[in-house]
């Protein structure tokens, strides 16, 4: 698998979108058996969720409420003469290719379950998705189940993950103003969702949801072949560039608007990001590469904690320290001129500490 780099400027950039869509993304949890989560896996693929798959899922489920283990559905589809004469029987569906991929996907998943015996299945399951890496979806060799398959069992056996499908992609590179991968949506949406604080599966279910139902949240439109969101009648967007615009005018912060509400100042190889969230803003000074956590720690004897308030963040590709502002965001309006003045001050006092430290 191709490995992809992704940047601070782009994590920034999607995770304040996901801050704007925040108050609307629910929590989430998933009972069903894993049998019927396996099938979901594969019917699910280039499909109309709706119309096709959920009801194949809920008559099954009426039909064979004693089938919830994989290897009762294993078992099931034994009884057949194929894996097409079962799943067009049980299933109402005539594939050829997603009962072969079905009869891979359940042979793959018992034989995860048949390594630890003593362990109750959904256990088992839960651990399997938590750890193994999307990378790792070419183990299957399977054909036609890819990444996004893949990373959809995975999530339906309980990881903190994102499936990178064609919903999951036009969300991030509608953002972005540019075509992505599935593997650099994969690893932005996971990154930004870690930065604004919110579970990466709850915000891939969303942007499928609005996806599948087209309801907007990823609506994308083409002009002059560039991918670009329709923000038509979007008030959130509006309200982030109303608030943003005036500090752009400052002299550390000036600079053209570009299509993301939040911004970068790089010092050093240092970024430094002022941050907006629903009822706070912050300042976020991060470091990338290998040595990210010793280059940290050489910055912030500048920033004494007699002087600084402030709270270490990591995650897989970036350490970085929040300074935190005000606790007012972008909710609280009256607040707005107090809030921009304090976010230019404190920007331009840990811009200079850096410079001043030649680091």
């Amino acid at each position: 698998m191709r490995k992809t780099s992704i940047t601070e400027s782009d994590i920034a950039a999607v995770a304040a979108k996901l801050e704007q869509i925040a108050p609307d993304i629910p929590t989430e949890s998933d009972s069903r058996p894993n049998a019927v989560k396996v099938i979901d896996c594969v019917l699910a693929r280039r499909a109309n969720y709706y119309k096709v798959v959920r009801p194949r899922l809920e008559t099954f489920r009426s039909v064979h409420p004693d089938i919830r283990q994989v290897a009762e559905l294993a078992n099931r589809m034994a009884s057949y003469p194929s894996p097409h004469a079962f799943m067009k029987q049980e299933l109402n569906y005539n594939s050829e290719q997603k009962a072969r991929i079905l009869q891979e996907v359940v042979k793959f998943v018992c034989q995860i379950v048949q390594k630890t015996p003593n362990v109750p299945e959904e256990e088992t399951l839960k651990h399997w998705a938590r750890q193994v890496k999307p990378q790792e979806c070419h183990t299957l060799n399977i054909k036609y189940f890819k990444l996004a398959s893949f990373q959809h069992l995975r999530k339906l056996f309980g990881a903190n993950t994102a499936k990178p499908d064609v919903h999951v992609i036009r969300f991030i590179s509608a953002i972005l103003h540019r075509d992505v991968s599935d593997l650099e949506s994969l690893n932005l949406l996971e990154a930004a969702s870690e930065r604004a604080g919110l579970s990466i599966r709850e915000v891939d279910s969303f942007i499928w949801e609005r996806g599948a139902r087209g309801t907007g949240t990823n609506e994308v439109v083409r002009q002059e072949g560039k991918i670009v969101e329709n923000t038509a009648g979007s008030e959130s967007s509006s309200e982030y560039s109303k608030f943003w615009e005036p500090i752009r005018r400052e002299r550390l912060f000036q600079g053209k608007p570009v299509h993301d509400p939040s911004f970068i100042k790089t010092i050093n190889g240092i970024y430094l990001l002022p941050e907006l969230r629903n009822h706070r803003c912050q300042i976020r000074m991060s470091f990338e590469g290998e040595n990210r956590s010793e280059r940290r720690a050489e910055i912030m004897k500048f920033f004494p904690e007699s002087e600084y308030n402030y709270k270490y963040r990591e995650s897989r590709s970036y350490a970085s320290v929040i300074f935190p502002v005000l606790d007012k965001g972008i909710k609280d309006r009256g607040n707005w001129d107090e809030m921009r003045g304090k976010l230019v001050s404190m920007g331009t006092d840990i811009y200079n500490k850096i410079n001043e430290s030649d680091t």
